[in-house]
């Protein structure tokens, strides 16, 4: 439980008006999402708990990367196995058991590890409009992997203009004790019929610096280098086109806990890449039954290379991991009469997995190629077919669906041979709203949730984390149950939201240990056997206590529990939340943010084992930050003051503790030329 320090730190807080900054909470409560019913609709009128991050509050914390820019968010929490990661938490599953996402399309995929993982830093932060974080559903809107949740990750446009317009932006960050420089030129142009933007993106990141007692973590620096397009046709006849491609790289990513824990010389990324595009096209019909017709393809390429070599060995292993993904999908929205309204549609992805290892000896030469982590040449398939309805009627408001999704895993196994899996998975959904009043509503939903097995849980086989795993090819889908019932109020000075919930966990898929020991590790086979839960709650409330000061506070607790094992759940998070207070009037705005965690001693035999985790636990942290900005006609100057205090901490499982006191900037320079000709 959070301590008593915590309890009187937080009212003390909340009583000096020093909380999360916010805009106006109204307006940041009624602001519309898509992710929760892939139709808009706003916040406060869903029945579901819902997130939202726009660049007007990323922008605050000047965050390093995207994970980062979810710090405080209710119901997530980010672990960082190392300096390059960032592993989001959504109620208390992380990995692929949480769905990520970008432009409605999956960024995982079929070798998206168990456990924390690096794949949303792989997205540009310096790209995003805003990102919808919807817990408690999601696989019915969009299939596997969200036994707890989504993430979507909506990125910048350039909208049509009236007016030829050409626009620029350069963006420049850097943070003390060169832990960042980065660079950011862009350019747009825009017409009535066509819209583009590009960017370039250069990032140099020096290794970490912790709070008093860490002071640098060596190695953790790395670069990273990305570029991204985006275009708009308007094509007549109420349809439009996007195309957008995103590029990034990242270079030399150490794993930081390899080096301080497990006597590696070596042990890195180099380079971790994803290239990114799809082609989306909408179109409306006037008709009172047919309202839209929205399609997309798309394709992903990720690929990472890793090195790794231990102290006073001369085998240089590399191993070398991609995958190749095509999705496609179409969704119809249609009203059938008025109050109710559904989308439906069909989605497609899959998968072709490339794997390989050389074990290369740096003294003779000699090499020796090895099965890689994955079988080289599997294949993942899925096919969904789905429906999801909205009815409102009075004060009510009703959403139900469900989702049917049938796979195809093909792998070649060097013992076995061919072996084909054709896993299915039918899931629904229901939720109920009652508005009380014009301004607060009540919810409550039940959601069913799956995460089919992929190729990492069936095919890995080498070294991972701090184990040894060998394949399993007999696995079912994972499943859970969300319930949830909350409270959601909205006014001109005061909104938020508090929810309780419980998600049921069965079919787990978990490590096993045998009784064999390899090249001084134990020895894991990924089994269906465990059963669990996860409960908790989420508050949430965004003051306007003046015109010149905004007031905002949340807090999570989670606690999960393994039915099974008879002892805490993986990686539970412990008590977290963030507190603050801004100050704002006209183009200027100052504040501060107060992040906190309570320890965490509730250790399964996993956490015990984890050599990230101090013995006994992760103790609790407090950390206060401040922020200013200022906004000067076409100049933006923000600057961020990291852990004043300089504490040393680190988040519950991670690998590298976080940053001490440090101080970012931002500059950001916008150009405008406007053309007095119409196109």
């Amino acid at each position: 439980m959070i301590n008593a320090r915590f309890v009187f730190l937080a009212i003390l807080i909340i009583l000096s008006n020093i909380s999360v900054a916010q805009e106006d909470s109204a307006k940041l409560m009624e602001e519309v999402v898509v992710t929760a019913t892939r139709k808009s609709e706003q916040n406060k009128d869903l029945p579901y708990s819902v997130a939202l991050i726009n660049t007007n509050e990323s922008d605050k914390r000047v965050s390093r990367t995207l994970p980062e820019s979810l710090i405080g968010v209710p119901g997530v929490f980010i672990q960082k196995t190392n300096h390059g990661g960032g592993s989001p938490f959504i109620r208390g599953l992380t990995g692929n058991q949480t769905l990520l996402m970008v432009d409605g399309v999956r960024l995982n995929n079929s070798i998206s590890r168990y456990g924390p993982n690096q794949y949303l830093t792989l997205v540009d932060n310096l790209i995003v409009e805003k990102i919808e974080v919807v817990k408690g559903t999601g696989s019915v809107q969009y299939g596997s992997d969200a036994l707890t949740g989504v993430i979507n990750v909506i990125t910048r446009s350039q909208e049509f203009t009236q007016q030829s317009t050409w626009k620029g932006r350069l963006t420049s960050r850097f943070t003390g004790f060169e832990m960042e420089k980065t660079a950011r030129p862009e350019i747009s142009y825009s017409n009535k019929k066509f819209a583009f933007m590009a960017g370039l993106s250069k990032k140099s990141f020096g290794d970490l610096r912790g709070g008093d007692t860490t002071r640098f973590q060596n190695p953790s620096g790395y670069g990273e280098l990305a570029w991204d397009t985006k275009a708009k046709w308007d094509l007549g006849s109420n349809a439009v086109m996007t195309i957008s491609y995103q590029s990034l790289k990242q270079s030399n990513v150490p794993i930081y806990h390899k080096y301080s824990l497990e006597n590696y010389a070596l042990n890195n990324a180099d380079p971790l890449k994803r290239g990114f595009g799809y082609v989306n096209f909408k179109k409306t019909f006037n008709s009172d039954v047919f309202k839209s017709l929205t399609a997309f393809v798309s394709e992903q390429d990720i690929s990472e290379l890793r090195n790794s070599r231990k102290n006073g060995s001369s085998i240089l292993r590399v191993e070398h991991d991609r995958v190749f993904t095509l999705g496609g999908g179409l969704d119809f929205l249609t009203d059938f009469f008025k109050g109710w309204s559904a989308n439906s549609g069909v989605e497609i992805y899959s998968d072709k997995i490339m794997s390989s290892r050389i074990d290369q000896d740096i003294n003779s030469g000699v090499e020796v190629s090895k099965r890689g982590l994955y079988p080289n040449g599997a294949t993942y398939r899925n096919a969904a077919i789905y429906t999801l309805h909205h009815f409102r009627l009075n004060r009510f408001m009703f959403e139900a669906g469900g989702r049917y999704n049938l796979y195809r895993i093909g792998i070649t196994d060097t013992t076995l041979g061919g072996v084909l899996l054709t896993p299915t998975a039918l899931v629904f959904q229901g939720g109920i709203g009652y508005s009380l009043s014009k301004n607060i509503t009540v919810y409550g939903n039940i959601s069913n949730g799956y995460r089919a097995p992929n190729v990492d849980d069936m095919g890995t086989l080498g070294i991972v984390d701090f184990r040894y795993e060998i394949p399993a090819y007999d696995l079912k889908p994972e499943r859970s149950t969300n319930y949830e019932a909350g409270l959601k109020w909205v006014t001109k000075k005061v909104s938020g939201s508090i929810g309780i919930f419980n998600t049921s966990l069965s079919n787990l898929i978990t490590r096993v240990k045998t009784q064999e020991m390899l090249y001084g590790y134990s020895v894991y086979k990924k089994q269906n056997v465990e059963k669990g839960y996860i409960q908790g709650w989420e508050f949430q409330s965004l003051i306007k206590v003046t015109k010149l000061f905004n007031v905002n506070m949340s807090i999570t607790s989670l606690y999960g529990q393994s039915i099974t094992k008879n002892e805490p759940l993986r990686r539970i998070p412990p008590v977290n939340g963030q507190a603050g207070l801004q100050y704002q009037k006209k183009n200027i705005r100052a504040g501060f943010i107060y992040d906190f965690a309570a320890s965490q001693h509730r250790l399964a035999q996993g956490d015990k084992d984890d050599n990230r985790i101090p013995k006994g636990g992760t103790p609790g942290f407090q950390l206060l930050n401040v922020y200013s900005g200022i906004e000067y006609k076409t100049m933006v100057l923000r600057l961020y003051l990291n852990n004043i205090f300089n504490s040393d901490y680190r988040t519950h499982g991670s690998g590298i503790n976080g940053m001490g006191r440090s101080i970012s900037a931002t500059l950001v320079l916008n150009f405008e030329h406007l053309s007095n000709k119409n196109k």
